[in-house]
């Protein structure tokens, strides 16, 4: 009896526990590459929401009950009823030196088939512009080659 309970408290004693706070939500229709997704209270606006299978999406309209959210990737493998998470990352892409030469979708992810990229920071997509008295002015204007635009 006592060898029992001793493997008992061994396998108590090696048991490890963790939690972790998700934000789930509920798509409720999918069109036109948006799909409104009801349940997810904690997230940000341009956040990165996870549907599973590859896709992920970009929350852009926030209301009261739903949040619209873009779809970046095979819309068609996200259906009415299935679940997605809020990952906490905004939409953003690496820049650097190690970018220079590859082939990378619209997210910013590799397609050349060279592996990861070694990216020194990732900036956001969307990002405030400096107001106008922080930017430099004008002085090269830019030649479009395009008559009534540089006239």
């Amino acid at each position: 009896m006592s060898s029992i309970l001793q493997e008992l408290e061994q396998q108590i004693a090696g048991i490890t526990s963790s939690v972790e706070k998700t934000n789930v939500g509920t798509v409720r229709q999918v069109g036109d590459g948006v799909a409104k997704v009801e349940g997810l209270s904690d997230v940000m606006l341009n956040e990165m929401i996870d549907f599973g299978g590859g896709v992920s999406g970009m929350a852009l309209n926030l209301e009261e009950s739903e949040v619209g959210v873009v779809l970046l990737g095979d819309y068609a493998a996200v259906k009415e009823g299935s679940e997605c998470r809020t990952t906490g990352k905004l939409l953003s892409v690496p820049v650097g030196e190690a970018v220079l030469g590859r082939v990378v979708n619209a997210l910013g992810q590799p397609i050349d088939g060279k592996g990861e990229i070694a990216a020194a920071a990732n900036y956001p997509m969307e990002k405030i512009a400096p107001g106008i008295i922080k930017r430099k002015s004008v002085s090269v204007p830019v030649q479009t080659g395009i008559m009534s635009i540089d006239a």
